[in-house]
């Protein structure tokens, strides 16, 4: 072969650079400032590998729990902790703002000095929105609040979900 011919040179390069890759590798020290609590860890997982630090946590999410109060989120706000951007979060989580008119319909009920946590309700109590109702109805909803026609939550109960009606209608009875 004359010297122009490179054929055989990449193979022996290539095996070269994979020699020197992995002593270079090899020579490779990670180092962490992070200095954590050494721990043995209570249970790991086949093939995991860990740094030996652990890290405490807790949390009481039940994501079986049938209503607001069995999954621990029932008491987290009061009524006066809801505020007309918790009107639009629900819209939003729900969908309604999508409905023709029920944009203006939030804008006119918090323009009429309508509570937020009130606004929600008579939504939540159209929707069936069981668990949303069971929520705010202990964080303080009116029950007896009106929308802009005088219309109640019961009233509104199961307006467009009639498979919820019996039971927001239960909840809002209770209530009162």
């Amino acid at each position: 072969r004359g010297d122009n011919d490179t054929t055989s040179r990449p193979v022996a390069t290539l095996s070269k650079m994979s020699a020197v890759a992995s002593a270079t590798a090899s020579r490779v020290v990670l180092r962490s400032s992070f200095v954590g609590a050494q721990r043995k860890p209570v249970s790991r997982l086949p093939g995991a590998r860990s740094n030996g630090t652990a890290v405490k946590t807790s949390a009481s999410w039940n994501p079986f729990a049938q209503n607001s109060n069995k999954a621990g989120i029932v008491g987290s706000q009061g009524r006066d902790d809801y505020e007309s951007e918790d009107v639009e979060y629900y819209f939003n989580y729900m969908g309604i703002l999508a409905d023709e008119g029920s944009n203006d319909r939030m804008d006119a009920l918090l323009a009429a000095d309508k509570h937020p946590i009130d606004v929600i309700l008579l939504f939540a109590a159209a929707e069936g929105d069981v668990p949303k109702i069971e929520e705010i109805l202990e964080a303080g909803a009116d029950v007896n609040v009106t929308d802009l026609d005088g219309k109640t939550p019961l009233e509104l109960a199961g307006k467009n979900n009639p498979e919820k009606k019996a039971s927001v209608e239960a909840m809002l009875k209770a209530k009162m």
